[in-house]
């Protein structure tokens, strides 16, 4: 018995997933826009969806993010990318949260980069 629960357990943790996630409304999101982002308060939730449009010059990991309500500092970790390559012409979604330090314009620190 023990030998077959660990069979199924494998095979189950194995198996790719066939579905691609849940698409639709996303509960406990403050902000799903630039506009929103720049006026919540810090650590809120956030789901951005639009264009990286450029580095920040002589950063590794900022940079500008434009929707068609604004443009706004992200933070991307370099790891985000996983290899894909995003030009100012992808759009992206980015989940993350907003980062307001002390006399500076708020940024979104991304978690999730889905190229869309």
């Amino acid at each position: 018995m023990k030998r077959l629960f660990a069979l199924v357990l494998a095979a189950t943790l194995a198996a790719p997933t066939i579905a691609a996630g849940f698409q639709g409304p996303n509960t406990g999101i403050e902000a799903d826009t630039v506009a929103k982002a720049q006026k919540s308060w810090d650590d809120a939730r956030v789901v951005l969806t639009g264009n990286i449009t450029q580095r920040v010059a002589g950063s590794d990991d900022k940079y500008i993010f434009k929707d068609t309500t604004g443009e706004m500092i992200v933070e991307i970790d370099f790891e985000l990318f996983a290899g894909r390559t995003v030009t100012p012409q992808n759009k992206v979604r980015l989940s993350g949260k907003v980062d307001k330090d002390f006399m500076e314009s708020p940024k979104v620190d991304v978690k999730v980069l889905e190229i869309l």
